[in-house]
């Protein structure tokens, strides 16, 4: 067989590249809510911090979503149940004066839980994980707030990814299985 050239090379390449993109569905719509009691802490961690958190979450689950083959028409909930940062945010460091956010370190990290939905919006998936530094020592060394925090929603985000790519496997075995109208519930969780 004669040898390839650099251009079919660079075609079977980039084949491979993009397959994972190309056969990807993608979540129709994502929402992140806050339970109670972290609104109440966002409130003193600053206005902002919602916001940044928000966006770390939608980024997560967009990186990890996009590299997996999912359903169609999947639509996600995310509800956030606990957050502590790492280091105190701006307005904790300006309320204390004696918080220093390089040498304040806390026990910081994230409690999440996924709700995934079809299309008739009908329960076929739920992801749990949690995650917080169990000693200062352990904790993340990064000198963003939200390190140990990040690190929980990145791992709930892989988490959350693998039971999509999972579900039509889930969805064909549990069809003689009476759920009343709800599919399988993939709980994943960790301390």
């Amino acid at each position: 067989m004669p040898p390839l050239s650099p251009i079919h090379r660079i075609l079977i390449a980039a084949t491979g590249l993009l397959a994972p993109q190309l056969f990807a569905g993608q979540l129709t719509a994502t929402t992140i809510e806050f339970a109670p009691r972290v609104t109440t802490q966002l409130q003193r961690y600053g206005s902002e911090e919602g916001d940044a958190l928000r966006s770390a979450i939608l980024a997560a689950v967009s990186r990890e979503t996009g590299r997996v083959a999912t359903p169609e028409g999947l639509v996600l909930t995310v509800l956030v149940q606990d957050v502590v940062p790492t280091h105190p945010t701006r307005k904790q460091a300006s309320d204390d004066p004696a918080a220093d956010v390089v040498r304040t370190k806390y026990l910081g990290g994230a409690e999440l839980v996924g709700y995934v939905r079809n299309a008739n919006r009908q329960l076929i998936a739920t992801v749990s994980y949690r995650h917080f530094a169990p000693t200062l020592g352990l904790g993340s060394a990064s000198l963003d707030p939200w390190a140990d925090a990040r690190l929980a929603i990145d791992e709930f985000a892989a988490r959350l990814a693998v039971a999509c790519r999972d579900l039509p496997r889930a969805a064909k075995q549990s069809r003689h299985a009476p759920q009343g109208g709800v599919g399988p519930s993939l709980t994943r969780t960790r301390s």
